[in-house]
Parts: structure tokens; C-alpha cells; sequence
């Protein structure tokens, strides 16, 4: 055979006819398989926020931004004022520990709306076949879009909290001192952080991997965080006993909330859990369980799915 095109014709037989068209093979380098779960779990995140996509994709990561942001700058408006005016009872303000709830329901909202977006759009054009082609397994797919929605869910909890930390250090005068404290909520900040930040988003992909159709799957996403609120919320103002409290644990806002007040050290928020008379211990550990669990059930629903 011969370059640039040329014919050869095939011997005797069934006529066929082989064209060199002058395709040269590769022979870079093999990033191999890092360099493919990097890239995937990078363009995952990009594509939670919406970037490298049209405007209007932006358009709600840019609310979920925003908001817990000026929540934040509100706080810190509310300290400010307390501090001019001479208000003793700085307790009352609304701190790191208040944060964590202020800002869940737009976490909720991220993962509901983008964890479809994620996963579904490989489904329906059908490239998880060329994705499981490569270097990267099956394994690695489900746990860099498991760690890119869980990323962007830490950045959205984050950014409220340094505006907090920033905003105590910039209203008094002892800024050893306000460094010094704002240190010492930091570790319960974090522990929350991801702890919220990788239930959410498990649960939330979990439901997506089941369910190809986005606005089904947002639907059903909404659903799982919202219905079973009202179902607990009924059966403990039934007060059928004390077996009955435990069914608070399949609600994961509640629970998230509950391990929020442990890390914290302070009561949970008033509402379902502190009537159930449970210790905020057990929030924390369900919170773990529930976060482990659904991040289990997303890397097996990639290990067996059909590609």
C-alpha cells in the first residue's frame, strides 16, 4: 500500500479495494489514568457553576453564591451594629454556628438542579462507553463527579463563613484576639462542611444515576430532602412513643442540622430533632452513615451499569 491516497486492489476473491489516506498514529504521551480523573472531576466542577456553557447554565450556581454570601454580609452588618451601639448580649447575633442552617437550602438546591446535569447528559448522548474506553474506570468516573458536586458544595458553605471570619477581624481592635477565636471555630466549621457537603451530594447523585431524564431526576431529588421533612415532621407530633423518634433519622436536613449542633457544640435548631429528645451525637453518625452509604451506592450503580 501506498501513500498519498494511491489504490490497492485485492487479490482474487471477493473484489475490496484498501485507500491510505495518510492517518498517522498516535505517539505522544500516555497521560494515563491520574491525568484522566483529573480532567474529569476538573470539567465537572467547571460545568456545577456553569462554566465553559451558555449564560443562563450560570445563572442559579450564581444565586447559590450570592445569597449565602449577602446572608453572611448580614451577619456581619448585625455584629457591626451590636458593637457600635454597646449591645452586651453579642451572643444573640447570628454567628458560624447559625451559618451552617442559613445556607443548607441552597446547597440543597446546587445539588439538586446540577447533579443531574452532571450524570444525565452521558446517559442520554451515550459516552459512557468512550469514557470507560480509556484509562479512566468505572470507579474513578462516579468518584470524580462525586468530588467535583461535593467541591462545589464545600465552596458554596465556605465562602460565608471566611466573610464571617474576615468580618470579626475587621471590627475590633484586638485582632489577635478575634484571629484566635475565629481559629478555634475553624476545625467545627470544616468537620460540617464536608460532612453536609458530601451527604447532599451523594444522595443527590445517587438519585441521579437512577434517573436519565434531568427534570424527573430534579424532581425526585427535591423530593427526597423535602417529603420525608414532613413525614417525620407528623409522625413525632403524633407522639406514638419513643420508637417512633427514630424515624427522624431518614431525614436527612434534620440530621445534617443535628450533627451541625455537635460540631458545634449547641443545641440543634428548634423544630423535629429536640423533641425526639435524641442526642445530637447520633445526627453526626447518621450524618456519616448516610454520606458513606450513598457514596457506596453511586460507585456501584457505575460498577454494573450498562455502557
Amino acid at each position: 500500500m501506498t501513500a498519498g491516497g494511491d489504490r490497492v486492489t485485492a487479490g482474487p476473491g471477493r473484489a475490496g479495494s484498501i485507500f491510505d489516506l495518510g492517518y498517522r498514529g498516535y505517539d505522544g504521551p500516555r497521560l494515563g489514568r491520574r491525568h484522566a480523573f483529573t480532567t474529569l472531576f476538573v470539567g465537572a466542577l467547571r460545568a456545577t457553576f456553569g462554566l465553559g456553557r451558555p449564560g443562563r447554565a450560570k445563572i442559579l450556581p450564581a444565586f447559590c453564591l450570592v445569597f449565602p454570601a449577602i446572608i453572611a454580609v448580614i451577619f456581619v452588618a448585625l455584629n457591626a451594629f451590636a458593637a457600635r451601639f454597646g449591645i452586651s448580649d453579642i451572643g444573640a447575633i447570628p454567628g458560624h454556628p447559625e451559618m451552617a442552617g442559613a445556607v443548607g437550602v441552597f446547597a440543597t438546591i446546587l445539588v439538586a438542579v446540577q447533579a443531574p446535569e452532571l450524570l444525565g447528559r452521558d446517559v442520554r448522548y451515550r459516552v459512557l462507553t468512550l469514557y470507560f474506553s480509556r484509562a479512566l474506570l468505572r470507579t474513578d468516573y462516579a468518584l470524580a463527579k462525586l468530588g467535583a458536586l461535593s467541591t462545589a458544595v464545600v465552596i458554596l458553605m465556605l465562602v460565608p463563613h471566611i466573610i464571617l471570619t474576615v468580618g470579626a477581624v475587621l471590627l475590633t481592635t484586638d485582632i489577635a484576639g478575634a484571629l484566635g477565636r475565629e481559629a478555634s471555630d475553624w476545625p467545627a466549621i470544616l468537620g460540617s462542611v464536608l460532612l453536609t457537603a458530601v451527604a447532599t451530594a451523594a444522595v443527590a447523585l445517587v438519585v441521579a444515576a437512577h434517573i436519565a431524564r434531568r427534570a424527573y431526576a430534579t424532581v425526585t431529588v427535591f423530593g427526597v430532602f423535602i417529603v420525608p421533612q414532613i413525614i417525620v415532621a407528623v409522625i413525632i407530633a403524633l407522639d406514638l412513643g419513643p420508637a417512633s423518634h427514630w424515624v427522624v433519622l431518614v431525614d436527612l436536613s434534620t440530621v445534617l442540622d443535628a450533627a451541625n449542633a455537635w460540631f458545634f457544640g449547641i443545641a440543634p435548631s428548634p423544630g423535629v430533632w429536640p423533641e425526639t429528645g435524641l442526642p445530637v451525637l447520633l445526627g453526626a453518625v447518621a450524618s456519616l452513615v448516610i454520606a458513606v452509604g450513598a457514596s457506596a451506592i453511586m460507585v456501584q450503580r457505575y460498577r454494573t451499569i450498562a455502557a
